[in-house]
């Protein structure tokens, strides 16, 4: 009885563990208080802080829209102020979608933290890795991730100050490069002290926006990485369906006293053991299915306007800073908004292969069991689960985009294809130009060089093998 209470009691130690990204989201303003009548006082005065930090989103992005209007001729600036203006749009749309959501988010961790006592018992210690490393790794990335965009905000804050005081604090120098972004207002805006406090306002907006963007999305990695935990301990318990892989320890509970009399015993209550064990594993592998489905449909609308916004901000800046000749202010802006954009995708499409991965790999822990020497009832119902388990489990963005590598590097070859320069003058001539008054020869060497007096128009494909037709017009 006491060995039963401990197991209990170390079961129920393992829960989902994301406190650290939800007290970040809380410090942010997107994580309400739970409701009741005991936290009513706190959650007024948490909705007037969460209220507040959306006025001051809604303010960046005013001055965003005033300066696009404005300078409405500035390719680099116009571009680059709606890209930050789209970006921070939805930064809005994500906060307000998180505290509406805060019930249904609490309601998906209870179940992961259900599936987590639930399952698993007679792989006691390996079910505690795997859940320890789950957690300190959905700690890493979400730290990692908001270092990341901690530097990049520090330097889009600290450099407009740092320039305007290498030339002298004028007006016209705090109207060029002496404010974190590109906005004009319609009153004097570059005389002291209004020039600070909106210096302060910009780069609260700037700051705000993108530490609430990264936790945010550590916090819903951290979700995928949760789900890819409960696949692997699944894939653990279907190589174990046997018994051969089974713990041994002084404190294990009565399904490992269950295995050791099933040891000794007949033929036919090991094959009821298996059974009862593939019962669990189909039972969790519905449940871990239900999950994924629950979590596409809960931030799916997110991660799909989140998908859309960062393909049209790449596009738009790799073809601006391609086209334009952009002096190093510039590129440095656009290079550090374009690593964010590109860094986000790739941190939700690299852990929601995980998901796809550890779900393809359950055929094959399936079929790794002792299925051999097993009756034909239990060969037939493992083949039903092989069936069911063919379909692998996907993440997806309102099913329109499979949150995995493949849909980055799709994004990442479109990219690459607005990047693509045109191709240079002066290319060697790959046969001989006809003369255009005698219809012969003209003569000329086959790799002489197009001269002066003819015109080239360069080509360029944008396919998997690229190539460059040379169209030559004689005068």
């Amino acid at each position: 009885m006491a060995k039963a209470q401990s197991a209990g009691e170390v079961g129920r130690r393992l829960r989902t563990d994301l406190r650290l990204q939800q007290w970040l989201l809380r410090f942010v303003g997107a994580w309400a208080p739970r409701s009741g009548a005991s936290t009513s006082v706190w959650s007024s005065l948490y909705g007037t802080y969460s209220g507040c930090v959306v006025v001051i989103l809604l303010l960046f992005v005013a001055s965003l829209l005033f300066a696009m209007v404005h300078y409405w001729g500035h390719m680099l600036g116009v571009t680059m102020n709606a890209c930050l203006m789209f970006t921070y749009v939805m930064n809005i749309i994500k906060i307000v979608a998180f505290l509406r959501m805060r019930p249904a988010i609490d309601q998906f961790i209870d179940e992961l933290d259900s599936c987590m006592q639930e399952y698993g018992q007679e792989l006691r210690s390996q079910k505690a890795a795997v859940f320890r490393w789950t957690a300190l790794k959905s700690r890493i990335v979400s730290v990692a991730r908001l270092s990341v965009t901690a530097m990049g905000c520090v330097y889009w804050a600290v450099m407009p100050a740092v320039r305007a005081s290498a030339c002298g604090h004028t007006v016209e120098c705090r109207a060029s490069v002496g404010l974190p972004a590109h906005v004009w207002y319609p009153f004097s805006y570059t005389v002291s002290p209004v020039y600070e406090v909106i210096y302060a306002g910009l780069a609260a907006g700037l700051m705000y926006g993108a530490l609430l963007s990264s936790i945010m999305d550590g916090f819903l990695v951290s979700l995928f990485i949760y789900m890819a935990g409960h696949l692997q301990l699944l894939n653990l318990m279907l190589r174990s369906i046997s018994g051969s892989q089974a713990e041994d320890d002084e404190d294990e509970d009565y399904h490992g006293e269950k295995r050791r009399d099933v040891a000794a015993a007949s033929h036919f209550r090991q094959e009821q053991l298996m059974r009862w064990r593939l019962a669990q594993c189909v039972t969790y592998h519905c449940r871990i299915d239900m999950g994924v489905q629950r979590l596409s449909t809960l931030f799916g609308p997110i991660l799909l306007g989140q998908f859309m916004m960062d393909i049209i901000a790449i596009s738009a800046t790799a073809f601006v800073a391609i086209a334009k000749n952009a002096d190093s202010t510039w590129l440095v802006k656009y290079t550090s908004y374009l690593s964010a954009v590109i860094q986000q995708l790739l941190f939700y499409c690299w852990f929601g292969t995980d998901v796809l991965t550890e779900s393809e790999r359950l055929q094959m822990s399936a079929y790794s069991c002792n299925w051999m020497d097993a009756s034909p009832r239990f060969r037939m119902e493992l083949r039903i689960f092989l069936c069911r388990t063919h379909r692998p489990m996907r993440l997806t963005a309102s099913k329109f985009y499979t949150i995995s590598k493949e849909t980055f590097l799709t994004v990442r070859k479109r990219y690459q294809h607005q990047s693509e320069k045109k191709c240079p003058l002066g290319e060697r001539r790959p046969s001989e130009v006809s003369d255009s008054g005698m219809g012969a020869s003209s003569g000329r060497d086959p790799e002489e060089e197009v001269g002066p007096e003819d015109r080239e128009f360069c080509l360029c494909g944008l396919g998997e093998q690229e190539t460059c037709r040379i169209v030559v017009e004689k005068r």
